[in-house]
């Protein structure tokens, strides 16, 4: 019967091969999956996966690397425990031949003297048995003479030992006399003119029992001591009889007296055992290496696809910026307000839509910082825009997040003063589901009672209660689009819309109706009372620059006051009489910031200066205290008149790099891409898209640049210079991405993929 835990051969190969199977297909994707996911990515992310051949030539390679790494480690551990075998069994022999010398050079010095250096007399005998009944390693003394016969020796038997006499014939002598062999292993020294020859004990090598040397302990080893003509004189370390050793594994070793040889083997059967536990380790040490190796890998990939990912780099970058959407009078079409909006101005695919990010951003939490960027740049860029128009308001969109955070009410106080836009001309939006919150109610009656605004977005799509309203007095109701849209040549009435019409208009709530896209549609909001409107058919969203000169037009012919600012408020960023402009080109004269190439950790920054030094000179030159110097550094950085090198920072009293930008007008690429070309580089006889690998990596559905470009220019027939810019254009228009999604394009082996 087979014993428990032990297996026979055929059932143990199976079991191995099962486990390996089990292994490949749960242990390793359990693994995968136990790694933690970066927050925001999807379990499973399109166009991306672990190339399975080269994850299997990864385990391959592991096997073959924990084979020879096994071998080579085995191999070379035996080899150095030889040597040490040696030198020390050298040692241990040396330390032996010493001490006989030692009881033959005692032996000679007490040895009482004759008249004939050859003559055995009785006291010399008794002096030989003496001595050979005395030692430990010596079994018998013997006076040679010089024609190497034995001139007298001990008498009687040792009964320890029971070693009979040396027969005569068994001497021998080297040509120059110096030494005589005797048995297994004879030594000599010269007393009185004859030899004194100490035939040792044949026990004479072997360890005491206080003595623990590893190559006796080993039964795998073997320790032997021969002469120059290779014959064994003792083994000092024992293994099993006929093991069979490995000749490439001898280690020999010469005494330092005496003419012998240590030698020391290592089993075959060691050397296979200890391959195979070192090929074990190795393969668990790299097994686990090559695991983690293809889990960073996988983790990297998707942190690096993942939309959280991608919007935290964004946010660190600082590339939310704010954009406007004129609200007009239904009546008169006159601009009456503005609702600040997010756009994500991307370094290569151009401009993107909240609704790409905003979902992402408000789960995450990284709303907070995008919210306050917008707001912060909105702030002072707007400010020129408020001060030529005291009737416009400015409509900020809130989040539960930001409502809940206990460090906004501070915020909005230091954003939004009479130098960037008064409290009292902005206004707060929160989307309905808000309002469920008591908590969030309670925030806002406090906001409401220094003196903002609320107002609720996209009414009618939430699930609120009616009784939010009555507990909370908002100042504007904005009617969803989604109901206005329902408007057409044909509407005569709708229920709904006009149910949410009619309660704004009991509640006494002016009224906003979002996403006005045809005539008919404001007519028939006009009509039933509806004050102000918001779409497509007044504006599309725009940069704040493109507004300034929108509204100009929008607005021509209304009177326009410009409102009176105290000038004590703003002393926080004029001194006399500050312009940023003004500001902006004496940092850049003679005399103004020092500006010059900067070196940091290794990496050169040009034309740049220390947001430190560049609040002593504001304080200096505008005679203010640091704190206002920091706020103008802020507006000057709201207004694009200078960014940190990297856009990682707003400005500080620190020892950071900042640039003094240049502001110039927007250019606009001429559109020479035909539609027909975008239109085809999808199609079948377009670009070729397919799968590539990178790293361990697999891309599905995408194409190298180079590919690319050589497609556009066989269909096109344009130089290759004018493809590369054609790509980039498409890329920056949305028609193209990056697998990862954060490199610009490149006439290379950079992979990209249809957006």
């Amino acid at each position: 019967m087979t014993e428990p835990g032990r297996a026979s051969w055929p059932h143990g190969a199976t079991s191995a091969a099962a486990w390996l199977r089990g292994g490949w297909s749960s242990v390793i994707p359990s693994a995968l999956r136990a790694s933690r996911r970066p927050s925001g990515t999807p379990r499973r992310t399109p166009w991306l996966s672990l190339h399975r051949g080269r994850v299997t030539v990864l385990g391959v390679a592991v096997v073959v690397a924990a084979v020879v790494l096994g071998t080579l480690d085995t191999w070379n551990a035996l080899l150095t425990r030889s040597e040490l075998d040696a030198f020390e069994a050298r040692e241990f022999v040396d330390a032996r031949i010493d001490a006989v010398d030692a009881e033959i050079e005692k032996l000679s010095v007490s040895m009482p003297p004759v008249a004939r250096r050859a003559t055995c007399t009785p006291d010399r005998a008794i002096a030989l048995t003496a001595a050979s009944l005395r030692s430990q390693l010596v079994s018998r003394f013997l006076l040679i003479d010089e024609s190497a016969t034995v001139a007298c020796r001990p008498t009687g038997t040792d009964d320890r030992r029971r070693v009979p006499y040396a027969p005569q014939s068994m001497l021998t002598r080297t040509a120059d006399g110096e030494v005589v062999r005797y048995g297994p292993a004879t030594w000599r020294m010269d007393g009185s003119g004859t030899r004194l020859i100490a035939i040792l004990d044949p026990r004479a090598f072997e360890p005491r029992s206080h003595e623990r040397h590893a190559w006796h302990l080993s039964m795998n080893s073997r320790v032997a001591l021969v002469s120059a003509e290779n014959q064994q004189l003792a083994v000092l370390g024992m293994r099993a009889p006929g093991t069979p050793v490995v000749a490439a594994l001898r280690s020999t070793v010469s005494g330092r007296r005496r003419d012998a040889i240590v030698v020391a083997d290592i089993a075959r059967s060691t050397l296979l055992n200890g391959i195979g536990s070192s090929i074990l380790t190795m393969l668990g040490v790299l097994g686990v290496l090559s695991l983690g190796l293809v889990v960073v890998e996988r983790q990297r990939a998707l942190r690096r696809v993942s939309p959280y990912h991608r919007i935290r780099a964004a946010v660190r970058k600082r590339q939310f910026e704010p954009w406007v959407q004129p609200i007009v009078d239904l009546t008169t079409g006159r601009c009456a307000g503005v609702e600040v909006l997010m756009r994500w101005h991307h370094p290569q695919r151009g401009v993107i839509s909240p609704a790409e990010f905003i979902d992402e951003a408000e789960r995450t939490g990284l709303i907070l910082d995008m919210a306050d960027l917008v707001m912060m740049r909105a702030a002072h860029r707007l400010a020129q825009i408020a001060n030529e128009f005291p009737d416009l308001y400015f409509a900020f969109n809130l989040t539960a997040a930001q409502l809940a955070h206990r460090h906004l009410p501070a915020r909005l106080d230091e954003l939004f003063r009479d130098a960037t836009i008064p409290r009292e001309r902005v206004l707060l939006e929160l989307t309905e589901r808000e309002f469920v919150d008591a908590t969030t109610v309670a925030v806002l009656n406090s906001l409401r009672a220094d003196g903002w605004r609320v107002a609720i977005d996209d009414f009618g799509t939430g699930h609120s209660s009616l009784s939010a309203l009555e507990q909370l007095r908002i100042d504007r109701l904005k009617i969803d689009r989604a109901f206005v849209s329902t408007i057409s040549e044909e509407t005569l009435s709708r229920p709904v819309l006009d149910a949410i019409i009619d309660l704004a208009s009991r509640l006494d709530v002016v009224m906003i109706a979002e996403g006005v896209e045809t005539r008919n549609q404001w007519e028939y909001l006009a009509t039933r009372g509806v004050q102000y409107a918001q779409g497509y058919l007044i504006a599309r969203p725009m940069e704040i620059s493109t507004f300034a000169d929108w509204i100009k037009v929008q607005n021509a012919g209304t009177p326009q006051s410009r409102r009176a600012i105290d000038r004590t408020s703003l002393r926080e960023y004029d001194g006399a009489d500050f312009k940023a402009q003004q500001i902006w080109n004496e940092m850049r004269t003679p005399g103004g910031l020092d500006i010059r190439d900067r070196m940091f950790r290794l990496r050169s920054y040009p034309e740049c200066f220390v947001g430190r030094e560049a609040v002593d000179w504001l304080v200096e030159r505008l005679q203010i205290n640091r704190t206002h110097a920091v706020a103008i550094g802020r507006r000057l950085t709201a207004l694009g008149l200078m960014h940190h090198v990297v856009d990682e920072h707003d400005f500080e009293d620190a020892e950071l790099f900042y640039r003094l930008a240049t502001p110039t007008a927007v250019q606009q690429t001429a559109r020479t891409i035909s539609s027909d070309l975008r239109t085809q580089m999808r199609g079948k006889a377009g670009v070729r898209w397919q799968p590539a690998v990178r790293g361990l990596i697999r891309h599905d559905h995408c194409a190298t640049g180079s590919a690319i470009v050589s497609w556009i220019c066989r269909e096109s027939k344009v130089p290759r210079s004018t493809a590369t810019q054609w790509a980039a254009q498409l890329m920056r228009e949305g028609d193209l991405r990056h697998v990862y999604d954060d490199r610009p394009f490149r006439d290379n082996a950079s992979l990209y993929r249809p957006a």
